[in-house]
């Protein structure tokens, strides 16, 4: 699968406890697992002895093992155990890609001309509270991202919720960078972006400066499926109290208005956009044409 090089998240932290997970990302099986100090190790998701899959077995002194004959595989890679003969097995080497934990997410290093630690909205700072959920589209990437780019669709796809009495009409403010897209959607304060896009996978819609967001991370997990983790952040009622009872209030809404664009986008073909070459762009399109001039820049499709 191509993608561009860049820093992409591989799961939330939240999803990896004391058991070993599987997930999908560029088209490949990895799993996920903690040692006893915590630190997230990534690996093909495969034993190289018979091909069963490590995600189904168990860490055992700071091993991933294979459920099928035993196997212990270090953080390295490497076999440090096999159970017939009891003796390591140095040549015996799992693929392992060295990740980070930032933000409550894992990440992935994809390429080397890259900053060392995955960028970030400065506006999601550490006095918000979040909201996460988690979703999961039978499309490419890049249908999922233009989505979330594109303002003029919102008085008809979300007429029942939050496109209700929006008017897109006229142009908007649109500025383009080899690495961000910021639009100027809300006409009364145009001097904060409403829409902020890191090329090519983090998304943030501004509700209300300072104190609500929506956020986006797209995972491409194979090149027909994507997905999308979204968090509500918010700043207007921070006690830890009150989360057990908000999160799902704001879990429920998102996921209302995310059917919405699911039902539209999963009807659109090609699965990818830079196949898109007969679609007509209008000038609310300029976000969505300047990250497929991006995407086509970076990887060569």
């Amino acid at each position: 699968m191509q993608v561009p090089d860049a820093w992409y998240v591989v799961a939330s932290s939240m999803e990896i406890g004391k058991k070993p997970i599987s997930v999908f990302l560029f088209s490949k099986k990895f799993v996920l697992w903690r040692d006893s100090a915590g630190e997230i190790h990534m690996q093909i998701d495969a034993c190289p002895h018979r091909s069963a899959s490590l995600s189904l077995g168990e860490v055992v002194d700071d091993c991933i093992t294979c459920p099928f004959h035993g196997f212990r595989f270090d953080p390295n890679g490497a076999c440090s155990l096999v159970p017939e003969t009891g003796r390591a097995a140095p040549n015996l080497k799992v693929e392992t890609h060295a990740v980070i934990e930032r933000n409550g997410f894992v990440w992935l290093k994809k390429g080397d001309n890259l900053p060392d630690s995955p960028p970030w909205f400065d506006e999601l700072n550490d006095g918000l509270v979040s909201y996460q959920s988690i979703h999961e589209w039978p499309t490419h990437i890049s249908r999922c991202v233009e989505n979330q780019l594109d303002y003029a669709h919102l008085p008809f796809v979300h007429r029942k919720t939050i496109g209700r009495g929006l008017d897109v009409s006229g142009t908007r403010r649109i500025d383009c960078t080899d690495r961000r897209i910021s639009m100027y959607v809300d006409v009364e304060n145009n001097d904060i972006p409403t829409i902020q896009f890191i090329f090519p996978n983090l998304w943030l819609l501004t509700i209300r400066a300072e104190k609500f967001f929506q956020f986006i991370a797209f995972v491409p997990a194979t090149a027909t499926r994507t997905r999308l983790y979204l968090r509500a952040y918010q700043g207007v009622i921070t006690l830890p109290l009150l989360n057990p009872f908000l999160a799902p209030i704001f879990n429920r809404s998102n996921a209302v208005i995310l059917n919405e664009d699911r039902r539209v986008v999963l009807s659109q073909r090609p699965l990818d956009t830079s196949e898109a070459v007969e679609e007509k762009l209008f000038p609310s399109d300029r976000g969505i044409e300047h990250f497929r001039r991006l995407w086509r820049a970076n990887t060569g499709s």
